[in-house]
């Protein structure tokens, strides 16, 4: 069901090993039903053909993708993909902004451990690295793996089998129910998925070499992904039905998917009654003024934040910055 993939050129081929067996070598041919799992994402971040190995991504999450190939008479094209792709990596995944694209990925952040559970999975790691530096290795490549952690592991893959077993069955009861349960559950995770591209949209690098265009992308894709998200979490959860719970965990995957320095900005200044002053949320976030100017016009263009004047104590007034009464809402 899974299939790894870490160095990658592309996902079509228009090579043949010949004319009459016409097998399709390309990478698509082999993964479609099957969920991508890439253990290291930084490794594929610095390949060259990043940004075009995205671009095909995008279009293949979608469900369809073709290439045209001057070594072939007709073209290529796949028709009714899912291809899952859970990729993990270290916080240098967060740079690769693909917003302006419509990104496809949503996060999950894992957060970093207090300071008793980092010592208790310290210890653990040294329990098991005492039990497997015992053991003897016979050829057999489960044997390198502690006796526990293969338990864990084949407890994990039999729930997730079951769960696949039992799929249709599992969410059609919590996809069920009432209208008014339905429209509870897709008012919030559309409230969230207008939260998350408000807050995930960030302003162009190349700005200053090209015509400039400020915008922030429709919210469908991630009301769509954020409400199978409840109907797929409810059943892994227990649940019977998607209760608070359930929508707790997709508030995360919402705010996850949304951090960076307009999430923070938006944190400083939903607590700040009368506002902020752009210099003061500079260094509350550890952004240069310039910088922080460049993201309050670009948030302020896309309807977060609006700025006003406030009457100091002396003769002047002061310059600030609040969230719009409609992001507001949406971070309340």
């Amino acid at each position: 069901n899974c299939y790894p993939l870490e160095h990658l050129t592309g996902f079509h081929s228009g090579w043949q090993a010949n004319k009459e067996d016409g097998d399709d070598y390309s990478l698509l041919a082999r993964i479609n039903g099957k969920t991508l799992i890439t253990p290291e994402g930084d490794v594929l971040m610095s390949s060259p053909r990043f940004v075009e190995i995205m671009s095909q991504q995008r279009r293949i999450f979608d469900g369809t993708s073709g290439a045209s190939y001057k070594n072939m008479k007709e073209d290529r094209r796949y028709e009714g993909l899912r291809t899952p792709w859970i990729m993990a990596g270290t916080p240098a995944l967060m740079n690769t902004d693909q917003s302006r694209l419509g990104d496809r990925f949503n996060r999950i952040i894992i957060d970093p451990p207090s300071v008793d559970e980092r010592r208790d999975i310290l210890e653990q790691v040294g329990h098991t690295a005492m039990r497997t530096v015992q053991n003897m290795s016979n050829c057999d490549p489960q044997s390198i793996v502690e006796e526990s952690l293969r338990t864990a592991y084949r407890l994990t893959g039999g729930y997730v089998d079951w769960l696949r077993v039992n799929a249709e069955e599992l969410l059609e009861r919590s996809s069920a129910g009432p209208a008014d349960y339905t429209e509870w559950v897709v008012s919030r995770c559309a409230k969230l998925a207008e939260f998350t591209a408000d807050l995930r949209a960030r302003p162009d690098p190349n700005h200053q070499r090209q015509e400039k265009h400020d915008a922030k992308e429709m919210p469908t894709r991630l009301t769509h992904q954020f409400v199978r998200y409840a109907c797929c979490l409810a059943p892994v959860l227990s649940r019977k039905e998607i209760d608070e719970d359930v929508l707790l965990r997709v508030r995360k995957i919402a705010v996850d998917t949304a951090r960076g320095k307009t999430l923070e900005i938006a944190r400083r200044l939903s607590v700040a009654e009368d506002g902020e002053e752009a210099r003061v949320l500079a260094v509350q976030t550890g952004e240069t003024p310039d910088r922080m100017q460049t993201l309050l016009r670009f948030m302020r263009k896309i309807g977060c934040v609006e700025w006003f004047t406030l009457k100091g104590g002396g003769l002047g007034t002061q310059v600030r910055w609040r969230l719009t009464e409609r992001l507001g809402r949406l971070c309340k």
